[in-house]
């Protein structure tokens, strides 16, 4: 099993993300929890604190081991891995800091009966800072291995910006990492019945699923920054088996998403959850991160050697794969513009929807309650899954021009989740949602309203500036 290290190296891969991303969602759940007033969130997110300080053991001497076999390459920077090992300590000191407060509040609202809103402040700060630390001493690691990120050259139409890789890097931990919590969340809400939790962790899974597309797109982008120019110890074919889970993954994110925002969506209008719905998103998710633990392997497999097993025979055929089979059935019209009239009436329900619910909020057709125009959500949610699809099978036809030399599809993959998370808004406000008929929406929601509607009508522009830009 590929979540089973087999060395220091392994192991330092496998949880050295967690620091760093999992304090991003456990502080915004914590956050939440006080918002809320909720009682049992704060326990959680303590422990989670508490779980993420103890992993800084495994961090440090995975870390340590690592360093003693990587020192010994050649080709790696010493002065790189040196000052990557010093920023690591600090960072770790800052998390077992972290920990240990957040463990000390746990015991105290335990034995008061009651969580304490003072050292609130305290927890949250020391959190912050091990949270910068954390992701300055990832930054610094990622430049270790991946010799794509060094390179200042650019060779016009040969070579690919190191930007793609990059921020493929960072993304792609996000829905991976953050499934994990959500899941954790997801299931302690289940077993405790708190619909606080519940809601927070679809939200969760909700927002997994919209990075999962710049995630899947900037990975493309940096399948060409490896192969454009080739780089000698990189295979095509062990990408093309990356990509491919990728893939895989997409699917997966959008399936669990898919159906946590649909059970958002009920949850408004029926104030319950269905237990059904419940059980299939938790079946969703844990299927979704067996397909991310193996993506997530083969994506480490391309710049890391060191993981390799002696007996594990990798891909060597660089045409082989799911992907290099679609790409050429996707080139031929016939095939291509069928998914691009299904991606077009996406766009249509997807504006067509916003633009109503956000003419609501704006302040227009205040005779009807925003419960009533929330219903329309639904129609532009179809849209949204009839584009992720269509969408990814179009790019297949021709990745390289439109993640490299497009100058609109960078700009409409910003937008994007721009726009679902505003879209995200509308099911989970609460003042927004006990808007009645002839009342005025916050003016915090008209401003996520504009941002909705000018974000989604930039993606269309860019994707209508694509063939000419």
């Amino acid at each position: 099993m590929h979540v089973i290290p087999q060395s220091w190296s392994h192991l330092h891969i496998l949880v050295s993300v967690f620091p760093s991303f999992g304090l991003v969602f456990v502080l915004g759940f914590y956050i939440a929890g006080f918002r809320a007033d909720n009682d049992g969130i704060r326990r959680t997110c303590l422990v989670l604190f508490g779980m993420l300080a103890l992993l800084s053991v495994p961090t440090y001497l995975s870390g340590d081991g690592a360093m003693a076999v990587l020192s010994k390459a050649p080709q790696l920077s010493k002065e790189m891995m040196k000052t990557h090992y010093g920023w690591g300590i600090a960072a770790l000191l800052a998390l077992v800091m972290t920990g240990i407060v957040a463990l000390v509040e746990l015991w105290r609202s335990h034995r008061a009966r009651r969580a304490s809103g003072d050292p609130f402040h305290l927890v949250s700060g020391l959190a912050i800072i091990a949270l910068g630390l954390t992701a300055l001493t990832g930054e610094q690691g990622l430049e270790i291995h991946h010799r794509e990120l060094q390179s200042t050259i650019v060779i016009p139409d040969v070579s690919t910006s190191a930007v793609w890789p990059h921020v493929h890097l960072i993304l792609n931990h996000v829905p991976t990492t953050g499934f994990v919590f959500a899941l954790i969340f997801y299931v302690i809400a289940l077993v405790a019945n708190n619909d606080a939790m519940k809601r927070g962790s679809l939200i969760l899974f909700v927002i997994c699923s919209i990075v999962g597309v710049p995630t899947y797109v900037t990975g493309t982008a940096a399948m060409w920054a490896l192969t454009q120019p080739p780089i000698p110890e990189i295979s095509k074919a062990v990408i093309n088996a990356h990509r491919d889970m990728a893939l895989w993954t997409l699917f997966g994110l959008g399936f669990t998403g898919a159906a946590a925002w649909i059970e958002l969506w009920r949850y408004r209008h029926f104030g319950r959850f269905s237990k059904l719905s419940l059980a299939l998103i938790l079946l969703f998710a844990a299927v979704t991160l067996g397909i991310m633990t193996e993506t997530g392997h083969r994506g480490g497999q391309i710049n890391h050697p060191e993981i390799r097993l002696a007996g594990e025979i990798l891909p060597t055929d660089a045409a082989a794969g799911i992907s290099a089979a679609v790409e050429p059935f996707m080139k031929e019209m016939i095939w291509f513009i069928p998914w691009q009239i299904v991606h077009f009436l996406g766009y249509c329900l997807i504006f067509g929807a916003v633009f109503a619910v956000g003419l609501r909020v704006l302040g227009f057709w205040k005779s009807v309650s925003f419960a009533a125009v929330h219903r329309l959500l639904a129609l532009g949610f179809l849209g949204v899954l009839m584009n992720v699809f269509s969408g990814m099978l179009m790019m297949l036809s021709d990745s390289y021009r439109y993640v490299v030399t497009d100058t609109m599809f960078a700009p409409k993959m910003a937008l994007i989740p721009i726009g679902a998370a505003a879209v995200l808004y509308f099911s989970v406000s609460e003042r927004l949602w006990n808007v009645k008929a002839g009342e005025d929406a916050p003016a915090a929601a008209k401003w996520v309203a504009a941002v909705a509607l000018l974000a989604w009508a930039g993606v269309i522009v860019c994707g209508r500036l694509l063939p000419y830009l």
